[in-house]
C-alpha cells in the first residue's frame, strides 16, 4: 500500500514537472522544485515558523473546542428527548447558514486576533463531530441498554459503559473528517483579516503573483492535516484494533 501511494505521488509530481513550461505557463503552476525552493526559503528566513505556529494554535484550539461541544450536545440530544425537541430546530437553522458568511460577523464581534479564527474552526468541527456522534448513539443496541438497566445501571452508567464504547467508531470517523474542516475555518478567518498565519502568508504570496510561495504555504497547510490525521489514525488503531479492516462506518459530514 505504501509503495502504491509513493508511486502515485511520484507520478503526479512527474506529470506536474513535465507540464510546467510545456503544457502550461510556469508562472501559473510553477513546478515541484520551485515550490520546494520557496518552502526552504520561507523556512530558512524564519517566515514560515511563526505563521505555522499561529495557524496550528488556532486549528488545535478550534478543533478541541468544536469536538468537545459536538460530543456533549450529541449525548444530550440522543438521551434527552426534551432536549432533542428544543434544540433540533435551532441546530438545523444554524447548520443551514453558510459558515463562511459568519466570518465577517465574528471579526466584528471578536476583533482581529485569534479568537474569530478559533470560533470559525470550532463551528466547522462542531457539526461534523455532532452528526457522527449522534448517528453512532442512535445505532446503540436497545437490547444491550435494557440488559444493563435490568442489572441496575443508572443513566450515566448506560452512557459510559454502553453508549460511548459503541459510538467510538463513529466518533473517530467524525474526528478525522473534522481535521481539514478545522483548518478551513481557521484559514478563512486569516483570509478575512490577519497579520499572521499560513492563510495570511498564502494570501500575501498570491497578491504578489508568487505561485511557488503560494503553493509552499499550501504544502505547509497539508502538513498540518497529515500530522493531525496520522495522530488520530494511531489513536483509532489503538482503540479499534479489534475491528476487521472492512468494517467501515458511514460518515456524516457537516
Amino acid at each position: 500500500m505504501a509503495a502504491a501511494r509513493a508511486a502515485v505521488f511520484a507520478l503526479a509530481l512527474g506529470a506536474w514537472a513535465f507540464a510546467s513550461g510545456r503544457l502550461a505557463d510556469r508562472q501559473f503552476i510553477s513546478d515541484p522544485l520551485e515550490v520546494l525552493r520557496a518552502f526552504w526559503t520561507l523556512a530558512a528566513t524564519g517566515r514560515l515558523w511563526p505563521n505555522l505556529i499561529q495557524t496550528l494554535a488556532e486549528v488545535l484550539s478550534g478543533y478541541a473546542t468544536g469536538a468537545v461541544l459536538g460530543i456533549v450536545v450529541a449525548v444530550v440530544v440522543a438521551f434527552q428527548e426534551t432536549a432533542q425537541r428544543v434544540l433540533r430546530p435551532f441546530l438545523i437553522a444554524f447548520y443551514s447558514i453558510p459558515k463562511i458568511a459568519l466570518a465577517p460577523l465574528f471579526i466584528m464581534w471578536f476583533g482581529l486576533g485569534s479568537t474569530p479564527k478559533i470560533v470559525l474552526a470550532a463551528i466547522f468541527v462542531f457539526f461534523v463531530v455532532f452528526m457522527n456522534t449522534a448517528a453512532g448513539l442512535y445505532q446503540v443496541s436497545p437490547d444491550l441498554v435494557n440488559v444493563v438497566r435490568v442489572m441496575g445501571a443508572r443513566r450515566i452508567d448506560v452512557v459510559r459503559k454502553v453508549a460511548l464504547p459503541s459510538v467510538v467508531p463513529y466518533l473517530m470517523t467524525g474526528l478525522r473528517i473534522a481535521v481539514p474542516e478545522a483548518l478551513i475555518g481557521a484559514v478563512i478567518g486569516e483570509f478575512m483579516s490577519a497579520n499572521a498565519g499560513l492563510g495570511y502568508l498564502l494570501n500575501t504570496a498570491a497578491e504578489q503573483f508568487n505561485t511557488a510561495a503560494t503553493l509552499a504555504a499550501i504544502v505547509a497547510l497539508l502538513l498540518i492535516v497529515v500530522a493531525m490525521d496520522t495522530a488520530l489514525g494511531l489513536l483509532e488503531h489503538r482503540l479499534l484494533g479489534w475491528r476487521p479492516r472492512g468494517d467501515l462506518v458511514p460518515a456524516a459530514k457537516g
